[in-house]
């Protein structure tokens, strides 16, 4: 399997936890149903970790686990975010056409910020349509 193969199948799992994140009370508080969901997921991480490694240690370096721990943190508090703009009546296809796109921009941003990535073409040429269609979308969704 490759990285594109996994790039294309995986916002489908993020796309079908947000539309199941529509059918939660809005009464309910996002971090505790963030808690429950977490406690699940790092269940299914240690599973899928003995399932795939050789290795069966679980010890990371200190360097490697405070970056996991800073991951967990930020990964906890965008899904809460998440969860509660879908609590506020977000509706679900303006969500995530709005989301998505600028997830795009943003890791772009991060790439050649952070990791002096370059761009192509075609890579600029998606990153104007994604604004534009982000604009287009908050504008006239009004």
């Amino acid at each position: 399997m490759t990285w594109q193969i996994i790039a294309i199948g995986a916002p489908l799992l993020f796309v079908t936890y947000q539309s199941i994140s529509k059918l939660l009370p809005a009464n309910i508080s996002p971090f505790l149903v963030n808690a429950y969901a977490s406690a699940v997921g790092a269940v299914v991480m240690v599973l899928l970790y003995f399932l795939t490694s050789t290795e069966k240690s679980v010890y990371l370096a200190s360097r490697s686990l405070w970056l996991a721990i800073g991951i967990g943190v930020l990964v906890s508090v965008g899904n809460a975010a998440i969860i509660r703009a879908y609590g506020l009546g977000a509706p679900q296809s303006s969500f995530t056409s709005i989301f998505y796109p600028l997830l795009i921009v943003y890791a772009l941003a991060f790439g050649l910020l952070f990791w002096h990535e370059r761009l192509n073409w075609y890579q600029v040429l998606g990153v104007a349509f994604s604004i534009l269609g982000v604009l287009l979308i908050v504008y006239f969704k009004r």
